[in-house]
């Protein structure tokens, strides 16, 4: 499934959004919790809109930073309300208080919901100080072996960390249940595919030679769709599934 991740398109209404989606033709669409958005926090209203509009809800993704024990057991609710198959997490910041929710609460509550895999996001290495890491437990490895799941988030990999896109995605193997779609040069991020520098193609030729059958998901900087310009934002949408279907192509 191709899907559509909210976040693409913030500074319009999720009613707008989910009607954006269905009309570029997305398989879907990926929550992405926003704080300041309360619409997104609302499972019935969601959930309303989803089967008026008529495109599900197929992944949730929590929120980046302030996290806790109770957010997690929300979120997890929130996305079995909505049907999704897939919740993401992003692993603790070192400037939250709390971060024992990640490696404790997130195992504990993943095994109430069987049916629903928690991911774990991959996250850019940066520093604070030069040597703190800005995430705790973030580590490729660690990353990996929390849930067994994982999201490949092609704009948190810096190739100038010594790890790449395709040695990201060689460590993260079989683990990876959903493709965070998105280009970057130097540090510019979610850009639209093919707009920057990073081994898009060859990354999903090697995910389609492997056989992958997980998700994707375009998550790219609002300014990259024209959020505001409603016909820009459904040429570039066109343009991006194009060049995805370009190697993954409609079956």
């Amino acid at each position: 499934m191709l899907l559509l991740s909210t976040a693409s398109l913030k500074g319009y209404g999720l009613h707008k959004i989910f009607k954006i989606a269905k009309e570029a033709n997305y398989d879907g669409v990926c929550l992405d919790l926003d704080s300041t958005n309360f619409d997104t926090e609302n499972a019935e209203y969601v959930k309303e809109l989803s089967d008026s509009i008529g495109i599900p809800v197929a992944a949730v993704t929590a929120y980046e930073r302030k996290m806790n024990d109770d957010a997690v057991e929300a979120v997890a609710k929130l996305a079995k309300t909505l049907g999704a198959k897939t919740v993401n997490f992003y692993p603790p910041h070192r400037l939250d208080k709390d971060g024992t929710w990640f490696n404790e609460r997130i195992p504990k509550i993943s095994k109430d919901y069987p049916e629903i895999p928690f991911s774990i996001i991959n996250v850019e290495p940066k520093t604070f100080l030069f040597f703190i890491p800005e995430y705790k437990d973030a580590t490729l490895s660690s990353v990996k072996k929390l849930t067994g799941k994982t999201s490949l988030h092609v704009s948190n990999v810096d190739p100038e960390s010594g790890v790449d896109l395709m040695k990201t995605y060689a460590m993260l193997g079989n683990t990876i249940c959903n493709v965070i779609l998105s280009d970057r040069s130097g540090n510019r991020e979610d850009l639209l595919p093919g707009r920057g520098d990073a081994p898009l193609e060859s990354l999903l030729i090697k995910l389609r030679d492997a056989g992958y059958r997980g998700d994707f998901t375009l998550k790219v900087s609002p300014k990259e769709l024209s959020v505001g310009d409603d016909a820009a934002v459904q040429k570039k949408l066109a343009q991006a599934k194009a060049y995805f279907e370009k190697l993954y192509p409609v079956k």
